[in-house]
């Protein structure tokens, strides 16, 4: 199958390489990757590579189709349509850990769900599982016209919580943010 990878060199440099499909492991999907997203911490420091020679297959969410499943997994399908993390998802195929994998909702396309996952992710941790953001409660976003930021105006918004966000720039904060504000 193709991969993109990324090499550090005296920068980082991308190469296309023809590698084996993996096998997954204990629950693990395969995907058939239909589409990748590229966030911004994977272009800081090389993608983590630090020093000359090291490499690394480059994408961390995307959506696709499951091919097939690693021992004790149950509750996915073949052909099913899902998005999630997954390191190395500018791959033909990749593995994705059942724990990160989400059933696509059938109106996205697999760009749409291949852009969410990562951000939504750290939304969810940050504000249910360990802030435990209830409706009624104030919430300050600093950054809130960047991608983790949008989402955390979208979910806290949903849970019927208030709130309140900065941006270091009124360009960035554009139409994205204009079904959220209050007059």
């Amino acid at each position: 199958m193709k991969s993109w990878f990324m090499r550090m060199a005296d920068r980082a440099e991308l190469e296309l390489r023809d590698v084996p499909v993996p096998d997954p492991g204990p629950g693990q999907l395969l995907v058939r990757m239909r589409a990748a997203s590229l966030n911004r911490g994977e272009l800081i420091v090389g993608h983590g590579l630090q020093k000359a020679g090291t490499t690394k297959a480059i994408g961390a969410e995307g959506a696709g189709e499951v091919v097939r499943w690693g021992p004790d997994v149950t509750g996915f399908a073949e052909g099913q349509r899902v998005m999630g993390r997954c390191p190395g998802s500018f791959s033909e195929f990749a593995l994705m850990d059942t724990r990160e994998a989400i059933a696509m909702p059938p109106k996205l396309s697999f760009e749409e769900a291949a852009s969410i996952p990562l951000a939504f992710l750290v939304v969810h941790d940050m504000l249910v599982l360990q802030g435990r953001l209830k409706a009624g409660e104030w919430l300050l976003v600093t950054g809130v016209s960047s991608g983790v930021g949008v989402a955390s105006l979208q979910v806290a918004k949903s849970l019927g919580a208030k709130v309140i966000g900065t941006s270091g720039s009124r360009d960035k904060q554009g139409s994205s943010l204009a079904s959220h504000r209050r007059e």
